[in-house]
């Protein structure tokens, strides 16, 4: 027997044994993934939060300090240590703006809806009386008169006895995850300002450890996944709150209930690839049709007509094809990644499956080209 298929026989029963071991001692080896998991968090957090503020910070390195750092020595490390700064500022701004402003207004909203349920109710019970004396539509709205509109209040009794058991844990969450955050925040500013640094280790042991062809392959891959991934995230935001500020400022215009409530609502869920505008517009018709179902209907139309505008206008100029992915593909990456690692996955599963739909792309284009055939497109 050679030394390779020994080395192969040896390294099969070590992944076996080790399986064995794992599955026999399940429970412990949760329990440390577990553990492992709690440690890990507050770095992931810091590393995405690293990640989407490289995008503020590289502006304000490259237009605003270019000059600074140009002068090379302490003065690089001077505007480097500016860019952080006025990039966290930029973060604290924002943060302030949406606190003083936007927030407050949006607990407001919530609180008068929750507030006047019983009167839009009545209200929607009135307009189905109404179609049914108008129009004799009693078989379609039988609902209107049956057991839910008398039981509506115990049903919300039920439902807050029920929720309420687990309000302690979920402050004690929301505590463990705004620390995590402030970890994570701090372990970003390192991030950022020993980028370059970090980018040298890497490279330098992916070149010490690895053949010099997927060396090469490899810097080609981070690049281009750093290349979908920022825009496709930076055009989307950007996209999402002009939908955002466009349907506040219709909704506004229109007279709509609780507009800055249904416009938040539109302009995040938009950020979803294909089903965000359908996730964002039930809530918020539902919102307006138990106030004014007239209005309800003109929202609908609304809706409808802003994301045209988004999808063959706005979208294509503030995203385009950065991820280059067919619409079938973009559908099956949304599912997938919904299915596995939910709205994240939805967020994330389309620059994701387009970085892999590129790689195999350029595989298949490669060999058919050795065939000398046509490539694929």
């Amino acid at each position: 027997m050679d030394k390779i298929k020994f080395r192969q026989y040896l390294l099969i029963i070590t992944y076996a044994i080790t399986l064995f071991i794992a599955l026999t001692n399940l429970d412990s080896v949760l329990n440390v993934l577990g553990k492992l998991h709690s440690i890990a968090v507050p770095f992931i957090y810091g590393l995405a939060l690293a990640y989407l503020l490289n995008i503020p910070y590289k502006s304000f390195r490259e237009r605003v300090f270019l000059k600074l750092e140009l002068k090379g020595g302490s003065s690089k490390k001077a505007a480097v240590g500016l860019s952080i700064l006025s990039t966290y500022l930029l973060v604290i701004v924002l943060a302030a703006f949406l606190f003083r402003f936007i927030i407050p207004q949006l607990v407001s909203s919530i609180s008068q809806l929750v507030q006047n349920i019983p009167f839009y109710l009545e209200t929607l019970e009135n307009w189905a009386v109404y179609l049914d004396k108008t129009f004799g539509v009693e078989q379609m709205i039988e609902w209107y008169d049956s057991d839910f509109w008398t039981n509506i209040s115990d049903r919300a009794t039920e439902l807050l006895a029920q929720i309420l058991p687990y309000v302690g844990d979920y402050i004690v969450g929301l505590t463990s995850g705004i620390y995590n955050w402030l970890i994570g925040m701090i372990i970003s500013i390192y991030l950022l300002y020993g980028k370059d640094t970090l980018i040298i280790q890497m490279n330098r042991m992916t070149k010490a450890f690895c053949p010099e062809k997927y060396f090469v392959k490899t810097i080609e891959i981070s690049h281009r996944a750093n290349y979908i991934f920022n825009r496709f995230i930076t055009g989307n935001v950007i996209d999402s709150l002009i939908v955002g500020i466009i349907c506040f400022i219709g909704t506004s215009f229109m007279q709509m209930p609780f507009p800055l409530l249904v416009s938040v609502i539109i302009g995040i869920t938009n950020i979803i690839p294909i089903f965000g505008p359908f996730i964002g517009a039930i809530p918020g018709i539902f919102i307006i049709l138990i106030v004014d179902p007239v209005k309800a209907l003109i929202f609908s139309i609304f809706i409808l007509a802003l994301q045209q505008v988004d999808g063959n206008i706005i979208k294509p100029r503030v995203v385009g094809n950065t991820v280059g992915l067919p619409g079938l593909w973009v559908l099956v990456s949304i599912i997938l990644g919904a299915g596995l690692f939910g709205v994240a996955g939805m967020l994330l599963g389309v620059p994701t499956f387009a970085l892999v739909y590129s790689l195999l792309r350029d595989g298949v284009n490669s060999r058919i080209k050795e065939k000398k055939d046509k490539v694929l497109d």
